[in-house]
C-alpha cells in the first residue's frame, strides 16, 4: 500500500485510520476502489457552522466559570503567535494555532459529550479551513479573528460566560461568511 509506505506506518494502521475516517463521514469508499474526501454542499457547511456556533457558544459560556488561570495564560500566549502567522504563507501554522486557541476554551467546559460533538464538527470543516485562495480576504479575516480572539479571552478572564458566548457566536458567523466566499469562488487566485 503506497500510503503506508509514504507515511512509514503499517498497512494495518492505514486501514484502521481510513475506516475511522469513513465512520466519521470524512471519507467515502467505493467498494473495491478508492477512498475520497467527502465534499460538503453550501447548505451542509452552513448547518455545520450554525451547530458549531450553538455548541461552542455553550461550551465557552460554561468555560467562563470553569477555565483555569493556566488555560487563560496559554490563550493569551497564542494571541501574538497568531498575529505573527497572519499571512497566506503561514496559513497552516495559523490554522493550528487557531485550533489550539479554541480548543483550550472548549475543553475548559469540562463536558465530555459536548467536546466529542465539537470535535466532529471541527473535523468536518478541515478541508475548507485550508482552502484560502484570496490573499487580501485571508489577511482581513485574520485581523478580525485577532480582535475577536482578544475579546473572547477578556470575557473569559472576567468570568463572563454570556459575553464569551456572544463573542464566539459573532466569530463563528464571520468564519462562516469567509468559508462561503471561498466555496462560492474557489478559483479566485488574487486579491479582490
Amino acid at each position: 500500500m503506497d500510503l503506508a509506505r509514504n507515511l512509514d506506518v503499517s498497512e494495518r494502521t492505514v486501514r484502521e485510520a481510513l475506516a475511522r475516517l469513513v465512520s466519521e463521514g470524512l471519507v467515502s469508499r467505493e467498494p473495491y476502489r478508492e477512498f475520497r474526501v467527502v465534499g460538503l454542499s453550501a447548505e451542509e457547511i452552513e448547518e455545520i457552522f450554525r451547530m458549531r456556533a450553538l455548541l461552542e457558544g455553550w461550551a465557552v459560556e460554561l468555560s467562563g466559570l470553569l477555565i483555569s488561570q493556566a488555560e487563560l495564560d496559554r490563550m493569551r500566549e497564542l494571541l501574538p503567535q497568531m498575529a505573527e502567522n497572519s499571512n497566506p504563507e503561514s496559513a497552516m501554522t495559523l490554522q493550528g494555532l487557531n485550533r489550539e486557541f479554541h480548543w483550550i476554551a472548549i475543553k475548559a467546559s469540562r463536558k465530555k459529550y459536548l467536546i466529542q460533538m465539537l470535535t466532529r464538527l471541527w473535523n468536518l470543516m478541515l478541508p475548507y479551513a485550508f482552502a484560502e485562495k484570496d490573499t487580501e480576504g485571508f489577511l482581513r479575516q485574520a485581523q478580525k479573528d485577532q480582535t475577536q480572539h482578544l475579546r473572547l479571552v477578556e470575557a473569559l478572564e472576567a468570568g463572563d460566560g454570556k459575553r464569551a458566548r456572544e463573542v464566539l457566536v459573532d466569530h463563528v458567523t464571520e468564519a462562516l461568511k469567509a468559508v462561503e466566499r471561498r466555496v462560492k469562488s474557489p478559483n479566485q487566485s488574487g486579491g479582490e
